[in-house]
């Protein structure tokens, strides 16, 4: 039997939530924004509003063209963060949850018996049934079969909302043929771009590939792990997996100068810097990306790197970050947002020659009292204006603590 991972991406996930806290809303257009302004733009809209044309992104001037008559509900983290934690004992219920992939995405390795495709049916459909009955019908899920977690979660887009596909080892190609480039992870705007160059444009092309061919693409180790998990190998988890960890925040009108939003920058610095620690990472470089309203389209997206030595350092980083703050182009910010890449291992980590202890310490010790006193209680002196005008963005791509 081929089945092994069962991967669940629940739909419109901000928006259902909302929909199940006013039952009203349930079937309308609602777009959850970080604040009501014209200006900024929509977190997460609701099925009926994503067939008008409003998507994460849209402003909400625009949603408003799109849609008339749409709802919009200011995010609340927190009520985000207890909803999952009750989809999580649900879905745990049916099926072990191994690993949580982000706020709306979890899978379950699938062993023995539960890899029977009508063992594998009847589960989905106790699921969706259960999420819709113990927490809300507006709770609905799409699920993705197949034989590694990668191809499930492929698999979980191919219907939706609310749907189930179940794609068999023999019947990868066949079953993804229809799909281009871009509908799998990993491959964005300027790794799509490489796959054009080479006549790559569909998944047909994109399985004819060599290994060879693959790894020349993506630039080593990775085109190889590519090739693989393509034709259904069931791979360990490479310490790479893990990215980045970043931050961003859309800005309220009156915090869109260069002065107003450097302190939020450097709040968002500080929060990476303190998940770097607690995850056990070290990183190589800092990126500043800022979104524009009033400049050129072409030229809205504005974004720099830093290169680091390995570090967890966060006076370090906003060193780096004011360096680079500097240098950014004049305008009205829209948003802005701060990552750190090239991620480490602690145990990999090579200690610079003239790396100074005491700076660690200060660094655990701050953990350490903000963890006692809860986030927040010692910052970076440049953040303090922030602290009184920050609200919590909700969070697509990790699970923040209710206190946070």
């Amino acid at each position: 039997m081929s089945l092994r991972w069962l991967f669940l991406d629940l739909n419109s996930y901000f928006a259902s939530v909302e929909q199940a806290e006013a039952p009203e809303l349930q079937g309308r257009p609602v777009a959850v924004v970080p604040m009501m302004a014209d200006t900024t733009c929509c977190l997460a809209a609701s099925y009926p509003a994503k067939r008008y044309g409003v998507k994460t992104g849209t402003s909400i001037r625009d949603a408003k063209r799109l849609c008339p008559g749409i709802v919009f509900v200011k995010a609340d983290h927190r009520k985000y963060v207890r909803y999952h934690k009750r989809v999580i004992e649900t879905v745990d219920q049916h099926l072990p949850v191994k690993r949580v992939l982000s706020i709306d995405e979890m899978a379950c390795e699938l062993i023995g018996r539960e890899r029977d495709e009508a063992f594998v049916r009847q589960k989905a459909s106790d699921i969706k049934q259960a999420l819709a009955s113990g927490i809300s019908p507006a709770m609905t899920c799409s699920i993705g079969v197949a034989p590694n977690r990668y191809l499930a979660k492929v698999a979980s887009d191919m219907q939706k909302p609310d749907g189930l596909t179940i794609i068999h080892q023999h019947e990868i190609l066949e079953r993804m043929s229809g799909l281009e480039p871009r509908d799998f992870p990993g491959i964005g705007p300027r790794m799509e771009v490489r796959f054009h160059e080479r006549g790559c444009f569909t998944a047909r092309q994109l399985f004819a590939l060599t290994q060879q061919e693959m790894r020349s693409i993506w630039g080593g180790v990775v085109g190889e792990r590519f090739f693989q998990l393509l034709r259904g190998e069931d791979l360990p988890e490479s310490e790479s997996e893990r990215g980045s960890v970043s931050h961003s925040k859309v800005l309220a009108p009156e915090l869109r100068s260069k002065a107003a939003a450097w302190p939020i920058a450097v709040r968002l610095l500080t929060k990476a810097c303190v998940r770097l620690r607690s995850e056990g990472f070290y990183a190589k470089d800092l990126w500043l990306s800022v979104k524009f309203l009033d400049r050129d389209p072409e030229k809205r997206a504005w974004h720099q790197r830093a290169k680091c030595f390995e570090t967890q350092d966060s006076l370090k980083l906003v060193e780096e970050l004011e360096r680079m703050w500097h240098e950014m182009p004049r305008g009205t910010m829209l948003k802005v947002g701060v990552a750190l890449s090239g991620l480490v291992p602690a145990h990999h980590h090579q200690p610079a020659l003239f790396e100074d202890s005491r700076r660690e310490s200060l660094m655990s010790t701050l953990d350490a009292v903000n963890g006692k006193f809860r986030d927040g209680a010692l910052y970076v002196a440049d953040a303090h204006a922030a602290i009184k005008t920050s609200t919590n963005a909700i969070a697509f791509q990790r699970i923040p603590g209710e206190d946070e």
